[in-house]
């Protein structure tokens, strides 16, 4: 048997089906496929986002410290000065009763002495001072007292400080024109010793 065939005008039955599926009125119908897909392009971009989001707090997380602090009490005590320690030295023979203009030179009337300094801190000797002579003559012979005296019977300004380092130890000092022997001292005099408390005062350097 053949095929039937509607005609419809011109046209067939096919023709008009095939006509209608292509024309504008019915392409719409093909689209409504579209909307679907939007939620998960969304979807997508969301995802996207947060993962983003959490790789930056992870970075703010590493960034961050924690500081710490504590108030306290600390203690400190001062050390306690130690007397310079002074002993004598060894004299040179040279005094001899003062000329009336005075000695020509003061290392005439100059004294001889060593200074330890046992303190854990430098010190710097500024002033001396003297007490009485004691006089030993030689044996058989007499020198009365008070025939030597110091220059000076007040503390005396060095003409050049003395230093001493931090536990220095005995150090000799020579300070001239310390003393002098009167211009009326007897013949008794010569070859003696004399010994002069000396008084050195400083402070820490």
């Amino acid at each position: 048997m053949h095929p039937l065939l509607v005609h419809n005008g011109t046209k067939s039955f096919r023709d008009k089906l095939a006509t209608e599926a292509t024309s504008p009125e019915r392409r719409p119908a093909m689209t409504m496929t579209i909307p679907a897909h939007e939620p998960v392009s969304k979807r997508k971009r969301v995802g996207v986002v947060f993962s983003a989001s959490i790789l930056m707090l992870g970075g703010g997380v590493a960034w961050a410290a924690w500081t710490n602090s504590g108030t306290g009490a600390a203690n400190a005590q001062a050390t306690t000065a130690t007397g310079l320690v002074v002993t004598a030295g060894t004299p040179s023979s040279t005094l001899y009763p003062k000329p009336a203009d005075g000695y020509s030179d003061p290392s005439i009337g100059a004294v001889y002495t060593t200074v330890a300094n046992p303190n854990p801190y430098p010190v710097q000797v500024t002033t001396v001072s003297f007490g009485a002579v004691t006089i030993t003559p030689l044996s058989g012979r007499s020198c009365p007292v008070g025939s030597v005296v110091p220059t000076s019977s007040t503390p005396t300004a060095l003409a050049t400080p003395i230093t001493l380092a931090a536990n220095a130890s005995a150090t000799a000092v020579t300070i001239p024109g310390a003393v002098e022997m009167i211009s009326t001292a007897e013949d008794g005099c010569q070859g003696a010793s004399f010994s002069v408390p000396v008084t050195l005062t400083g402070a820490s350097a």
